[in-house]
């Protein structure tokens, strides 16, 4: 019998499952001697930058909150991001460690190679990608940091 390891994780839209046969983690497991082990820097592109500099709108902050406004255009004429703002995965690449930790998949050889594709183009999707203000970001960040740690206890 193969027993699957069912991955859900949160995006915009359906979930995106990643159905894997156990069966293919004992044959990466048994192929290969040194092991590279995930890291959210395993699932982000080196083109993350440019991937969101193409999109046509940002995130800013204004009396009214947070809000969505058009792409400057110096930001789309030179693919950089302006001081007091970042990048921010909507399903960050940390958290799918963390999910694919929890089902002991520890290491990239344990994904198959089109499954790991697939990861990655969905974490470096556009949709998934938005330009918002560094202090935004970083508040994402803590709140994520604290349900994460209130998850393992």
């Amino acid at each position: 019998m193969i027993r699957n390891t069912l991955l859900q994780l949160p995006a915009r839209g359906p979930l995106f499952r990643l159905n894997i046969p156990q069966a293919h983690f004992r044959r990466y497991l048994s192929s290969t001697s040194s092991f590279t082990p995930l890291t959210r820097e395993t699932f982000i592109s080196p083109d993350y930058v440019k991937i969101a500099t193409t999109k046509s709108t940002m995130f800013t902050t204004s009396p009214e909150g947070v809000v969505e406004v058009p792409l400057l255009d110096s930001i789309k004429e030179t693919g950089n991001i302006p001081q007091g703002y970042s990048i921010d995965f909507v399903l960050d690449p940390s958290r799918v460690v963390r999910l694919l930790a929890k089902q002991k998949i520890t290491t990239v050889e344990q994904i198959p190679p089109a499954a790991l594709e697939e990861l990655k183009e969905t974490i470096n999707a556009p949709e998934n990608l938005n330009i918002i203000p560094t202090s935004i970001y970083e508040m994402k960040q803590a709140i994520e940091a604290q349900s994460d740690a209130e998850l393992d206890e």
